[in-house]
């Protein structure tokens, strides 16, 4: 009989305990994967990294930047890899109450439980529903669909061809009229995955939006066969612009689908099931949100990131800043990179790639208008006073007028204020961007 509950446990960038090289070793050389969850539906933040790496620089095996948890059978004990986030649940829920401006109970701070990933399942619960009570503006989607009708009567458009047997037979005529009907692919995705998260995501434990449950209690009573959408169904659905708000709530259920165990061919037979968060994605959002609620009221908006450059060459592409913020025909442009920042010199902390990314974003920005400032913005457990870290004029250049600067909020272990959590970064990149002196930087950062 295989041993149960193997817990293999670290925080997300964070090593793994040397002890359990073997079956990490196997569990990244058989290619297992689990469900990373979306939550923006963007459908790329960054390339995809593995879970767990082997650095042979340290000779330690490091969890990625995911949190969650996967079981899978090594030796013929059954295993379970576990990635917390490694500044801790109130930190991550304070995130996610920025996110999607909800205020979660004292209580919701840290869960009594055995279970890791009960929190996971309680905040990817709260997140469809979310989404749910979002989409749920003009109803439920439908479609046209045409209906056939053989009667003594025309209903529609009469259909000569198909008429003429029954018209000499019985009298009756064959018509055609297209009629509204609820989409049931739609329905039945969203109806399958409230019956998941109902059942394994901890979902009853949370207060329902009215929206959400007025179009909760609609898909019970619109669902139709107890049949399961396929990859084909999914990918051929078709909005209606007004219910084009239902996409992100229906590719979220999608994902909800997939991550059950057995769902898909592969994990099936390597025995392989689990769930993860990107943090990487988290934080990007995050600091959007933090960015446009600094910067709105002084005038800046975030504005459109994807910019195609060469389109008329064969060599054309996209490219797409994580963040762009713009004040008449000023820029400022970021990425949000998570990683594990300590200030260490050279590029020890962030890759080369990430450098020379975010310069070439603000080269291009810099052909379309002026770009006041860009950088790098990571979450940061150090004390960062131990480096210079204000802006500098772009490639060291005092001719520059754009500057560049590798920053971050410091991130505590312990649970804080929102505002807390970035205020010592907004005030200094506030007494930057300066509203009062338009375009120009100012002399004196806080």
């Amino acid at each position: 009989m295989a041993n149960s509950n193997i817990a293999i446990e670290t925080h997300d960038c964070f090593p793994f305990d040397p002890k359990w090289n073997e079956p990490l070793r196997f569990f990244a050389e058989s290619n297992q994967s689990a469900s990373v969850f979306n939550l923006s539906g963007k459908q790329k933040i960054e390339e995809k990294e593995p879970l767990v790496s082997y650095s042979f620089q340290d000779k330690k095996w490091f969890a990625g930047r995911y949190i969650g948890s996967i079981h899978f059978t090594y030796n013929k004990s059954d295993y379970s890899i576990n990635i917390k986030p490694r500044f801790g649940d109130p930190v991550l829920l304070k995130m996610f109450e920025e996110l999607f401006n909800i205020k979660f109970s004292s209580g919701t701070s840290s869960f009594k439980t055995n279970d890791n990933s009960y929190y996971l399942k309680l905040l990817i619960s709260f997140i469809w529903l979310q989404k749910l009570a979002n989409a749920n503006r003009h109803g439920l989607p439908r479609v046209k669909l045409i209906h056939t009708n053989e009667s003594y009567t025309v209903k529609g458009k009469l259909l000569i061809s198909p008429s003429i047997a029954p018209w000499h037979e019985t009298g009756k005529v064959v018509s055609a009229r297209k009629d509204q009907f609820f989409d049931q692919v739609v329905i039945k995705i969203l109806f399958q995955a409230y019956c998941i998260l109902k059942k394994e995501y901890q979902l009853g434990q949370l207060k329902i939006p009215v929206n959400a449950l007025d179009a909760i209690h609609n898909i019970e009573n619109q669902t139709s066969g107890n049949s399961f959408i396929n990859q084909h169904e999914y990918q051929t659905i078709k909005y209606h612009p007004i219910y084009q708000c239902y996409k992100d709530v229906v590719d979220f259920s999608w994902q909800i689908i997939q991550s059950q165990p057995g769902y898909n061919s592969q994990s099936n037979k390597s025995n392989v099931s689990g769930f993860f968060l990107d943090m990487a994605e988290i934080w990007e959002c995050y600091v959007r949100a933090i960015m446009k609620k600094y910067f709105l009221a002084r005038g800046w908006q975030i504005t459109a990131s994807q910019y195609e450059v060469y389109s008329q060459k064969f060599y054309g592409r996209k490219i797409i800043p994580d963040i762009v913020m713009k004040k008449d025909n000023d820029f400022c442009v970021f990425d949000a990179k998570y990683k594990n920042m300590q200030f260490r010199p050279g590029f020890t902390d962030f890759d080369r790639d990430d450098f020379f990314q975010i310069h070439t974003y603000i080269s291009y920005l810099q052909t379309i208008g002026n770009v006041v400032l860009g950088g790098l913005i990571y979450p940061i457990a150090e004390n960062k006073s131990i480096v210079d870290i204000s802006p500098s004029p772009l490639y060291g250049s005092e001719l520059s007028n754009t500057h560049f600067v590798v920053d971050g909020p410091e991130v505590k272990t312990q649970s804080i204020e929102t505002s807390q959590l970035f205020s010592n970064i907004s005030n200094h990149m506030i007494a930057f961007i300066s509203d009062n002196d338009k375009g120009a930087l100012t002399s004196q950062i806080s």
